[in-house]
């Protein structure tokens, strides 16, 4: 059965502990990704993605989402870090012609994922149209160009 289109963007999260730094979340359909995530086992974890990271490593995730490479990727990390090995919600990441899709969501906290013991049951597959899920990474990594040490997205593939 095709897995049917879902909408890709950013958005604001929710401010852990009164956090004065805004921070974003993957929405998929309009809903956030960690929320989803949270309802089948919750998930202490911030997108990479997050305003209150340092800028290098927002872009470095950024950059490595739009490779498409079939890699697995953190899609939520530790709050402090973006190390796996600490826990991570990660993601194969991989093209599906000119889209993008992500499947196999699991919960990581090594070098590798049991898929019996750590995929999430019922999150995914996500397939992206490529242009929009482009096109979004592409403005987080210009809306951060400014920021010191931020590389202004250099990589156009996915």
């Amino acid at each position: 059965m095709p897995v049917p289109y879902t909408s890709f963007d950013l958005a604001p999260a929710d401010r852990a502990g009164g956090a004065s730094t805004p921070r974003r979340d993957v929405l998929v359909d309009g809903r956030a990704l960690l929320h989803r995530l949270d309802e089948v086992d919750g998930v202490d974890a911030v997108s990479p993605l997050a305003a209150d990271l340092p800028p290098t490593i927002r872009a470095g995730h950024a950059e490595l989402l739009l490779l498409a490479d079939g890699t697995r990727r953190v899609v939520h990390s530790c709050p402090d870090c973006d190390d796996p090995g600490c826990g991570a919600v990660t993601a194969v990441v991989e093209r599906a012609g000119e889209d993008v899709v992500w499947r196999d969501l699991a919960w990581q906290t090594g070098p590798a994922v049991d898929p019996e013991r750590d995929v999430y049951p019922g999150i995914g597959p996500y397939l992206f149209h490529g242009a929009t899920y482009r096109a979004v990474l592409h403005r987080l990594l210009a809306e951060h160009a400014g920021d010191a040490g931020a590389p202004a997205g250099t990589l156009r593939a996915a």
